[in-house]
């Protein structure tokens, strides 16, 4: 019989075979295991991170909120209750009725700027274009605008998606008028059955976007993006300004 038919040696192949293939088991089960730690810290990162990332965009919402709160409540002190409190004691010395009436034509216009800025009137019923154009006007006064309209639609947004877009080119604009120095700016509003796009670029002094910080805006657009699912782009050079692109997709 020859050596290799011997059941001993046969025996001790199998042997070395089995301890092989458990070996060669445990291995893999090592690095399965071992990937599969890997990937689950790394979910669990990416879950604080998001965590963190999402409250302190809560906080920023709150702050905003407040200082929102602050100045409406500074406006209606300062501006209209102020006028209030004039148009009072003039009718009481008995200043003529043309110059009280003149005054509260001044404080209903007031009153009317405050309500606006909280809500634009008619929001359900304006267009969207409409409402962005009625937000732009005030500013030409300071800038250069070269706004434009595409709307390939007839069906109207709903007013949470026109109250944030508004509310995004009002961040964009008070970001561009304090800290850009800008001369002139572009709005180009694009609305198609694919999505709503919203360009945004001014010719000021830029930053470096790769340590940018982000303010309280930037914090607010951004959740804002979230509530819109949508997705933004910011590209700027110094010295040669800044654009920001926005895509809301369809609903």
């Amino acid at each position: 019989m020859e050596k290799w038919q011997d059941p001993k040696v046969i025996a001790l192949w199998i042997a070395i075979a089995m301890v092989l293939i458990f070996t060669i088991l445990l291995f893999v089960v090592k690095i399965m295991h071992a990937g599969y730690k890997r990937m689950t810290e790394a979910n669990l990162r990416e879950a604080r991170l998001q965590l963190e990332h999402q409250k302190k965009l809560l906080e920023t919402n709150l702050q905003a909120q407040e200082k929102e709160r602050m100045r409406i409540a500074s406006d209606l002190h300062d501006s209209l209750i102020g006028k209030l409190t004039v148009i009072r004691m003039k009718s009481q010395v008995g200043v003529p009725a043309t110059e009280i009436d003149i005054m509260l034509g001044e404080g209903i216009a007031e009153a009317r700027r405050i309500s606006h800025d909280l809500t634009p009137p008619l929001l359900e019923h304006t267009p969207l274009q409409e409402l962005i154009a009625d937000l732009l006007n005030p500013w030409s006064e300071k800038l250069k605008i070269d706004y434009f309209s595409d709307v390939r639609l007839e069906e109207t947004l709903s007013a949470n998606i026109k109250i944030q877009m508004v509310r995004i080119v009002q961040e964009l604009m008070t970001n561009i008028i304090k800290h850009a120095k800008a001369a002139e700016v572009k709005v180009h509003l694009r609305h198609t059955s694919n999505c709503l796009t919203l360009l945004v670029e001014d010719n000021g002094a830029g930053f470096d976007t790769s340590i940018l910080k982000k303010g309280l805006g930037l914090n607010s657009m951004e959740l804002r993006m979230q509530y819109l699912n949508a997705k933004y782009r910011v590209d700027s050079t110094i010295g040669k300004g800044t654009t920001t692109l926005i895509v809301v997709p369809a609903t």
